[in-house]
C-alpha cells in the first residue's frame, strides 16, 4: 500500500458502502496561498563528508546565465533578489543567504503562450573530477511547481577546451538513456512548495562512467528550467561531495487505516477506527554499497511494527510495510520509525537521516484530516487558502472541503474551522455536508448545512471557529465532504483556513470550489474538522433537574426538585454566554429576544452537571 499513487478519483456516495470511480481527477488551481509555518530545515550532513567543490553564489561571475532566444525571454538572476510576480515565494532561507542566491522567477514572466520557457544557469569554469568515481551534487533549494514545467540538473562533459554538447530539454523530454540529465522534482505535488530550504542531493556518478581523464577534468554543472508560467525556483550553497559508502535514508513514513484509501487522518474518533492499519516507510539507498538485511521498526510504545528486506541495491528504493491490528484506545500515539542495515547502524556517521516520525490521536468524537496539535513540531508544515487565494473569483461563495470516511453511523453536531493568518473580522461563512460525487461535479447540494455565521475578533484570537448545525446530523457509512462556504464581501473581510501539508495526502482528500468556475483538488489536509455529538460536554444526569419544552417558542423552564443551588449558563451556538444565574428553585428563562436557533443550557450543582441543546423556533 503506497498512498497517493492512485491516478483515478475514488468517491463514495453519501450513505453508500461501495466506492464509485470517476474517470478523471479534478485539476489543481493556481493560487497565491501563504506559508504559515515550515518545519525547521534539516541540514543534517555527515561530519566526515569530503567536499570536492562548492559555491555560494557570492560572485555572479562564477556562473553563465542564458536562455533559449527562440522561446520566452526570461533568465536566472543571482544576488539577494526576490520574486516579483503575482504569486511570489518568500526568499530562500539558505545557510549563506546573506551573500545571495540564484532565482528563476518564472511567475514574473507571466508566460501564458504555448512556448516553453527555457533558461539555464551553468558553472563558468570547469570542475576536475578525476579520482572521484562516486560523487553527489548537493544544494539548498526552495521550489514550488505548477502543472507544466520541469527543472533539471545537467552534467556537461567538455572536450578539454570547454566545448560541451548540451541537450535541448523541455518538460516532456524522455531522459531515459541520458545519463547526464537528472530531473529534480518529478514527485513534488503541484502547487505545494518544498521545505525552505530543502537540502537536495543528486548522485551524478552515472554521468562520469567511461569518461577519459581529459573529459573528467572538464565537467560543468547546469540548472536548467523549462516550463510554462510556473512559480519560482531558488538555488544556493551548491557542493560536489564524495558519495557516502553506506547511506540508507528514511524518505517517508505512514500509518493509515486499511479502508481510508490512503488518507492519513490526524485524529480518528474511536467509533471510526479500522481493525487493521498499514504501517510502513519508503526507504532509499543513497550509498555506494548495496545494503543487506534492511530492517524497519515503527515504535508507538503501546505497539510496534517491524519489516525487513534482505537486499537494497545502491540508488534503489523499497517500501517496507505491514498490516497491523493494534488495540487502539483514546489517546495520542507517537510513532518513531527507524531503519538500519548490516552496514549502517545507529552508530554510523550517516544515520542522521534514518529516522522519521508519525503521530495520530484517537478521540471520543473529533475527526480531523489535519494533525495540527498532533504532529511533532519538527515535522509540522502549514500553509493556508481562503477567499483571497484566487481573487476576485473566490471573494464570495468560495468553498473549501475535506473528506471523511464514516465506517459506523456517527452523529455530528458541528464543524470546526482552523483559522489562518489573514482572516479578518466581518466575513460570513456557513458549514455543510456534501456528497463527494456532487462536489467534484461542482454541485454544492448540501445534505445538511448550518446557518450563516460572522467572523468575530474572538474567533481570530482563538484561532478557530466552531459552527453547530441546527440539529444533530447523522452520517451513515460512506464518504462525505465537510465543507465551508465563505463570503468576504468583495475582499473587504477575507477568511483563510489552515492547510496541513505535513503528510502528503491523496489528491482528492481536500478540494475547493470556485463559483462560476469548477471544483479543484487544491490542498493536503484542510483544518476543517467534524465534531461528534456531545464532544467536550459533561452530559451526566443530575437528580431533580430537567430543561423543557424543547423545541420552544422562547421560554424554557429549568426544574429544581431537590432545592439545591443550581448554576445555570446559556450559550449561543457560537459559544457566546448570553445568560448566567444562581437559583435554588424552578426558574424560567426568556430567550425569545436572542432569535431562533440552537442554544446550549448548562446546569451544574454539587451532584454534577448536564447540558441540553434547546431549539428556539
Amino acid at each position: 500500500m503506497r498512498k497517493i499513487y492512485t491516478t483515478v478519483l475514488s468517491v463514495l456516495l453519501v450513505g453508500a458502502a461501495n466506492a464509485q470511480v470517476a474517470s478523471e481527477s479534478a485539476p489543481v488551481k493556481r493560487s497565491n496561498d501563504r506559508t504559515e509555518y515550515k518545519k525547521p530545515a534539516a541540514h543534517g550532513t555527515s561530519e566526515e563528508k569530503v567536499v570536492i567543490w562548492s559555491n555560494t553564489f557570492a560572485n555572479p561571475a562564477d556562473w553563465v546565465i542564458a536562455h533559449d532566444a527562440a522561446n520566452f525571454n526570461i533568465d536566472w538572476q543571482i544576488g539577494n533578489v526576490s520574486c516579483t510576480g503575482g504569486y511570489p515565494l518568500d526568499d530562500i532561507q539558505s545557510t549563506t543567504a546573506n551573500d545571495g542566491w540564484a532565482l528563476m522567477d518564472s511567475d514574473a514572466g507571466n508566460n501564458s503562450s504555448p512556448d516553453y520557457e527555457d533558461a539555464w544557469l551553468t558553472t563558468a569554469n570547469p570542475i576536475d573530477l578525476n579520482g572521484y568515481p562516486n560523487v553527489v551534487v548537493e544544494f539548498e533549494t526552495y521550489y514550488r511547481p505548477f502543472n507544466n514545467e520541469r527543472p533539471y540538473l545537467v552534467v556537461g562533459i567538455g572536450d578539454g577546451a570547454g566545448n560541451v554538447t548540451w541537450p535541448d530539454l523541455d518538460p516532456t523530454t524522455v531522459v531515459t538513456g541520458m545519463n547526464n540529465v537528472f530531473p529534480l522534482f518529478d514527485n513534488q505535488p503541484v502547487n505545494t512548495a518544498t521545505d525552505n530550504p530543502l537540502l537536495k542531493q543528486v548522485n551524478i556518478s552515472s554521468a562520469l562512467v567511461g569518461l577519459t581523464p581529459t573529459e573528467l577534468a572538464d565537467i560543468y554543472i547546469r540548472f536548467n528550467w523549462t516550463g510554462i508560467w510556473g512559480y519560482a525556483w531558488f538555488v544556493d550553497d551548491i557542493a560536489i561531495i564524495e558519495q557516502p559508502l553506506d547511506d540508507v535514508q528514511m524518505m517517508a513514513a505512514w500509518i493509515a487505516g486499511e479502508n481510508n484509501e490512503g488518507t492519513e487522518y490526524g485524529r480518528y474518533p474511536d467509533t471510526q477506527l479500522d481493525a487493521n492499519w498499514y504501517v510502513g516507510a519508503e526507504i532509499y539507498n543513497f550509498g555506494v554499497n548495496n545494503q543487506t538485511n534492511v530492517a524497519l521498526t515503527a515504535d508507538f510504545i503501546s505497539f510496534n511494527s517491524t519489516a525487513n528486506d534482505p537486499l537494497l541495491l545502491s540508488d534503489s528504493t523499497i517500501y517496507l510495510e505491514n498490516l497491523e491490528s493494534p488495540a487502539l484506545t483514546t489517546g495520542l500515539y507517537e510513532g518513531t520509525y527507524s531503519v538500519v542495515s548490516d552496514n549502517e547502524t545507529a552508530a554510523s556517521p550517516e544515520y542522521y537521516n534514518n529516522v522519521g516520525y508519525r503521530n495520530m490521536e484517537v478521540t471520543t468524537g473529533v475527526y480531523s484530516q489535519d494533525g495540527i496539535g498532533v504532529h511533532p513540531t519538527s515535522e509540522l508544515t502549514l500553509s493556508s487558502l481562503g477567499t483571497n487565494s484566487f481573487t476576485p473569483d473566490s471573494d464570495d461563495g468560495f468553498v473549501m472541503a475535506s473528506w471523511y470516511h464514516i465506517k459506523q453511523p456517527m452523529n455530528i453536531e458541528a464543524i470546526e474551522i482552523q483559522l489562518a493568518n489573514g482572516t479578518e473580522v466581518g466575513g460570513d461563512l456557513f458549514v455543510g455536508i456534501v456528497d463527494t460525487l456532487d462536489f467534484f461535479n461542482g454541485n454544492m447540494n448540501y445534505q445538511a448545512m448550518s446557518t450563516m455565521h460572522n467572523i468575530t475578533s474572538a474567533d481570530i484570537a482563538a484561532g478557530f471557529k466552531k459552527i453547530y448545525f441546527p440539529s444533530v446530523v447523522t452520517l451513515n457509512p460512506g464518504c462525505y465532504y465537510a465543507a465551508v462556504e465563505m463570503y468576504s464581501f468583495a475582499g473587504a473581510s477575507d477568511i483563510r483556513i489552515l492547510n496541513d501539508m505535513t503528510v502528503a495526502q491523496p489528491f482528492w482528500a481536500s478540494a475547493i470550489f470556485i463559483p462560476g468556475d469548477q471544483s479543484y483538488t487544491n490542498g493536503d489536509a484542510f483544518g476543517i474538522r467534524l465534531i461528534g455529538e456531545n464532544v467536550g460536554l459533561d452530559e451526566s444526569v443530575i437528580d431533580g433537574v430537567s430543561v423543557y419544552p424543547n423545541p420552544s417558542e422562547g421560554l424554557i423552564t429549568v426544574t429544581n426538585d431537590k432545592g439545591l443551588n443550581n448554576s445555570i449558563e446559556v450559550f449561543s451556538i457560537t459559544g457566546e454566554v448570553i445568560f448566567t444565574g444562581e437559583v435554588t428553585a424552578q426558574t424560567t428563562i426568556d430567550l425569545s429576544d436572542n432569535g431562533a436557533g440552537v442554544y446550549l443550557v448548562k446546569v451544574s450543582n454539587e451532584t454534577g452537571s448536564l447540558v441540553e441543546r434547546v431549539v428556539i423556533k
